[in-house]
């Protein structure tokens, strides 16, 4: 049976996540306003201390109140007005202290509320229900308000609104607009999801240098999934020339915030020494980072590191503990090991009924190794009842998919077993062997090559003996020994996969709701 593999190291997605935005940047644009306050109002400077402030009264009646108690105050013939801090103020003020519902009235003053921060606060609180019912279409327009006046931060809302249809028609080409104003004006969040627009084509023509442009100002600018995607184009050479020592760097900023991609991500390049020492304990390290906030991939890497011994002492029943909380969340490759540990008995009283029912798990997912895996189990009879017709249904498809194994059992079926996969005669049957073989040892299965070379040694499959032919076929069938031999095992451990993160595909991105574990991309 195939050996057990490790998920790809990551897969950056898109971000969503509002509250986040609001929440945090909000909070220093607002409270960096706030700090200022309270201010004289004829001067701007700051208030005297001990000056009398109205706290409580109304924001249209601030001045007039103002006067009332500068009438009354002692020693007024020789002494300055004193005027309280006006409605904005004053409302930005109660805002930054979260006191939202004091801070309304102040806001909503007839002459504060025209203030792009202000008008920009509001769109906060009626899209998040702070002191008032959420309400998107009143967000939006006081967003756009805000946005129209070249609030920055207001712009960032004003293209997720159109982006995501809050409150407003969902219009692509609008919501890059405002991103592109917005990211043109210094926000980070903005040059990030500009960069992804770009990436995508979301709203504009897609530009792999405009959207690596963006990516790195947001990198710059200290964006985790910027910096995470920055790593992965230096990872797999995107639009720049291929540096493991830069992407490493990149990774390292992100994971340090925090980024679960970019934590596996570099897991992945400590394990394997790309671009930095190898140090298979501190993959480790990364990957328990990541796998205990929850991340997929790399509970089912770090599964694989118990699994095989690397950088940790070899404990199998932690290697299913992980393999399961991966597979858990529909992690195709955890469920693929979770049904070799079954298999061999690892970890686990050994069960092919159970490990077959792992191997289906992933096969309906189109998993090459566990297609061939159940087909194996049907074949023989491993916890399922023999049945050589779903074998081949099983071998085809993974043959398909361009597993080596696969495409060797299915030729070897073809020989052995024709009729439960054709009604054809022997000389299609014997042609359909030959190809499935020669596919097999073209992805260098070194039994398939041993075939060809009986095939022409011999006269097998319709072809007549050719010596040279067969010389050829057995010389590169020792070669594929040999080199089996060097790296031989003793016990069949969890597969690597020769490819690095430079040749191996990124997993898709979602199109459907955010995974939960993707970094904020708002914050």
């Amino acid at each position: 049976m195939n050996a057990a593999e490790p998920a790809l190291p990551y897969s950056i997605m898109m971000q969503t996540g509002l509250s986040s935005l609001f929440s945090r940047l909000f909070a220093i644009a607002l409270l960096a306003a706030a700090a200022f306050c309270p201010l004289h109002a004829e001067t701007g400077k700051p208030a005297a201390s001990g000056e009398r402030q109205v706290e409580r009264a109304s924001p249209d009646r601030a001045g007039e109140t103002a006067k009332e108690t500068a009438s009354e105050a002692p020693g007024n013939a020789e002494t300055a007005p004193q005027t309280p801090i006006d409605a904005k103020t004053r409302g930005i003020q109660l805002y930054g202290q979260q006191k939202y519902l004091e801070a309304l009235p102040y806001l909503m003053a007839s002459g504060a509320q025209k203030d792009p921060l202000v008008q920009t606060a509001l769109g906060n609180m009626f899209s998040m229900g702070l002191g008032v019912p959420t309400d998107h279409g009143k967000a939006f327009s006081w967003y756009l308000k805000a946005a129209r006046q070249n609030h920055s931060i207001a712009q960032l809302y004003t293209a997720y609104s159109f982006e995501k249809g809050l409150g407003t028609t969902k219009n692509s080409r609008e919501a890059f607009n405002w991103y592109h104003r917005a990211a043109t004006a210094g926000i980070p969040n903005a040059q990030y999801k500009l960069g992804y627009l770009y990436e995508k084509g979301i709203g504009v023509h897609a530009s792999p240098a405009q959207a690596l442009l963006w990516y790195r100002k947001a990198a710059e600018g200290g964006i985790a999934s910027a910096q995470t995607r920055l790593g992965r184009a230096y990872s797999e050479g995107r639009g720049v020339k291929r540096d493991d020592l830069e992407a490493a760097r990149w990774f390292y900023k992100a994971a340090e915030q925090g980024n679960v991609q970019a934590q596996t991500a570099l897991a992945w390049l400590y394990e394997t020494g790309l671009g930095v020492g190898k140090d298979e304990p501190r993959a480790a390290s990364w990957y328990t980072k990541a796998a205990e906030k929850g991340y997929a991939p790399a509970q089912n890497n770090l599964g694989y590191l118990y699994d095989s011994g690397t950088g940790v002492m070899q404990d199998f029943i932690t290697a299913r503990k992980w393999y399961e909380a991966a597979a858990a969340q529909g992690n195709v490759s955890a469920m693929f090991n979770l049904g070799q540990l079954h298999y061999l008995g690892h970890g686990t009283p050994q069960d092919y009924a159970r490990a077959a029912g792992w191997f289906a798990k992933a096969a309906e997912q189109g998993h090459p190794k566990a297609l061939n895996n159940l087909g194996m189990a049907y074949l023989d009879g491993m916890g399922v009842a023999t049945d050589r017709v779903r074998a081949g249904h099983y071998f085809l498809k993974a043959a398909k998919r361009g597993n080596a194994h696969a495409q060797y059992n299915l030729a070897t079926l073809y020989v052995q077993h024709p009729e439960a996969l054709t009604k054809a005669n022997r000389a299609k049957t014997d042609a359909l062997a030959r190809k499935w073989f020669g596919k097999s040892a073209a992805n260098g299965h070194a039994a398939a090559m041993e075939y060809l070379a009986d095939v022409y040694r011999y006269g097998k499959l319709g072809q007549r003996p050719n010596a040279k032919l067969a010389e050829k076929w057995q010389q590169r069938a020792d070669a594929a020994l040999a080199k089996e031999k060097a790296a031989q095992v003793v016990l069949p451990l969890p597969q690597r996969d020769a490819e690095s993160p430079a040749k191996a595909k990124p997993a898709e991105e979602k199109t459907g709701p955010a995974d939960k574990f993707d970094e904020d991309w708002l914050r």
